[in-house]
This record gives C-alpha cells, structure tokens and sequence, in this order.
C-alpha cells in the first residue's frame, strides 16, 4: 500500500510541473487509497484510488488517471449534472476530458471513453444532448441496451453528485483564483480562458431582472389592499405594485432542453409569486423547439401551472415570430433556453427581452440581457 501510495503522490506532484493551475485546485482535495474502489472515482470532496488498479498501471498511465479525476472537479462535473442520467453524464464528461488530456500529449489507462467527434473545447451540456439524441434514436430503431455505458475505465463510471452544495462556493472562487493566477504567470489553455471567462461574468438572476422589467413598465403606486405574498411568510405586510394599465408578459419554453418537470414547477411557483406582486394582465407561455408547438395563457386570477410539449431540435425565430402577431401589450418576454442554436437569426423585438439561461452557459445573444435560472 505504502508504495501505491508514493506513485500517486509522484503523479501528483508530476501534476505541479505539467499543470500548474490543475494541481493548485487539487491541493484542497484530499486523495485517499481505497480497496473497495475498482479504478478511481470522486465525488468533488475527495479522489479515491483503487489500489489493484493502480497497480496495473505504468507511471504514464497513472499521471493520465490524477488529471482525468482532477479534470472532473476543476470542471465541477459533480456538481452540474441536474436530473441528467447519471450514467450518460458521466460518459460525456469523460468523451471531452479524454480528448483534452490526449492533445496534451498524455497517457491513459486503458478502457476509456473515446468519442472520435468530441474535442476538448466541447462544453458536457452539448455533448450530453447529441448523445442522449443518438440512444434515442438508437432506441427508436429497435436497439435494446442503451448504446453508451457508464463511462470511467470500467464502464461503471468515476463520478457521483457532491454530498452536498456546503463546499461548491469556495470552490468556485479557488478555481477562478488559481486560473487567474495561472494565467499572470504565462501558463493558459482554453480551459483557462473558459473558466476565467465564466469567473468574470457576473451571475445576474432572472426573477430580478423580471422584476426590475415589470416595476418599470409600471407607472402606478403600490397599495396595502393586495398585500405582497412574497413577505408574508415572514409576518410583513407589505404593499404590492398595483397598475390596471399594465400589460402582458410572454415566457418562452426551449423544449428540446432537458428541464425537468420540478424545475418547471418551481418556475411557475417563482412567475405566479411575481405575477401576484407585480398584477399583470397576463401571462402566456409559448413551448417551442424548431416550432411553437404548445401555448398557455393565465389571467390575473389564474394560477400559472406549466406542462412542457416538444422535444426536438432548437430554433428560437419562430417565438419572435409569434411574438410580432400577437395583437395583446406585451411588457416582455422571458425565454427558458440552455442557449444552445442560432440566437442571431431573431429579430429583436420592441419589448425588453430576458434569456434565461438553464445551463449557466457564458454566452452573450445579439440583444436583451443573459441572466441565469437559478432554481
């Protein structure tokens, strides 16, 4: 065990001179030999080794193994997966961490994922979504097990979900720092610049952005006669903004993405609390992925319930079209997308537009403001 142990330390350290941003990050996670773990695995507070396969493994192999389970926490794979399936998650996690580490010019252990289409500058969330397409139509086709396996280097996987959030904002900030830091010093990659890019953006919320969207299209006053449900919950009546003249609001659904039904709720729980608060005429939501294919309205004394329908590809002209036909006062329009399409085939429209951004992807649209969903 003790020279086990000393191997993984020399990768380790190995780690230090070849990626110094890498191992910088690593330093505050602990790495531990464990018999019950059959290659290597962690779940974002630990990497685990197991020491029958490490054994196996030549020094190239074993500095290849530290920086794919390195590479799962620097990239918080662990902590961005949703109600993704796990098993396929993984295995596009480790398609584009493979594919990194071999154009460094590293080894690895036998029995990884290899995708011949996925580079290294493939974000997990575009991966995923081609893969998840591929076992459907696959499955479509008369295919019987699920075409992809687990990933890892066993086919079982590397990675689980953290325990818990306690640990993923000073992570954050440790990774932006040693990136920056890494940068400074003349070590940069692409990975760098993505997290660096990512690390400066500002995380903008967008239930504030609608909210600042609505009190300005509003001209009235608040009143005490409709008390603000927001705070009541904490023993404060509070007034809420009362305008008659205030229009409608238009909330698109990107259904190709992979929103789930809980995720769906709680937004309709977020919009039905500002639609209590704010008392717009309206509310009419739009499903669509390369077509409207479903829409609903709720008046003021309605309670916003959203059923997603759709599921394939991704166009987003066809809400903007549906949006200049519409003959009602729109105040703006809130699209739910992973931002993933062709956002500069859109028209900008005369209302303030929010994308609300599902996959926390950094990436800017050619109008209205980028804001994340945070639910």
């Amino acid at each position: 065990m003790d020279k086990i142990e000393k191997r993984i330390e020399d990768a380790y350290s190995k780690l230090g001179l070849r990626e110094p941003f890498i191992a910088a990050v690593m330093t505050r996670i602990p790495r531990v030999v464990d018999p019950k773990t059959p290659t290597a695995a962690t779940d974002g507070t630990v990497v685990k080794f197991g020491p029958d396969f490490v054994e196996k493994l030549d020094n190239a192999e074993l500095f290849g193994l530290v920086l794919h389970e390195a590479l799962h926490v620097v990239l918080m794979h662990m902590w961005r997966r949703g109600d993704r399936d796990p098993s396929l998650w993984n295995y596009a996690n480790d398609a584009i961490i493979n594919a990194y580490i071999l154009s460094r010019g590293y080894s690895l252990p036998a029995g990884g994922v290899h995708v011949g289409w996925v580079t290294e500058s493939m974000d997990s969330e575009t991966v995923y979504k081609r893969l998840k397409k591929d076992e459907e139509e696959n499955k479509a086709a008369g295919g019987g097990k699920p075409k992809y396996d687990a990933g890892g280097f066993d086919g079982k996987g590397d990675i689980s979900d953290a325990p818990n959030e306690a640990t993923k904002s000073d992570l954050e900030a440790t990774i932006a720092a040693a990136a920056q830091m890494a940068k400074d010093c003349g070590h940069t990659s692409g990975l760098i610049e993505s997290i660096l890019k990512s690390a400066g953006k500002p995380s903008i919320d967008w239930r504030d952005e609608l909210r600042a969207l609505l009190t300005s299209a509003a001209a009235n006053d608040y009143t005490y006669r409709r008390p603000s449900r927001r705070f009541i919950s904490q023993g404060l009546y509070m007034p809420s903004l009362h305008s008659d003249a205030l229009g409608g609001l238009l909330i698109a659904i990107d259904s190709s993405g992979s929103m789930s039904q809980k995720e769906l709720s709680q937004i309709a729980a977020e919009v039905e609390q500002i639609k209590e608060d704010m008392n717009p005429e309206f509310i009419e939501v739009v499903y669509c992925d390369t077509q409207v294919k479903n829409t609903q309205r709720f008046d003021r004394e309605d309670t916003v319930e959203l059923k997603c329908t759709g599921g394939g590809g991704t166009r987003f002209r066809p809400v903007f079209d549906y949006l200049a036909n519409m003959t009602d006062k729109v105040e703006g329009l809130v699209y739910f997308t992973d931002m993933e399409g062709n956002l500069d085939e859109c028209v900008e429209p005369e209302c303030p537009v929010i994308w609300a951004n599902t996959q926390y992807r950094v990436r800017s649209a050619p109008f209205g403001v980028v804001a994340n969903v945070q639910v």
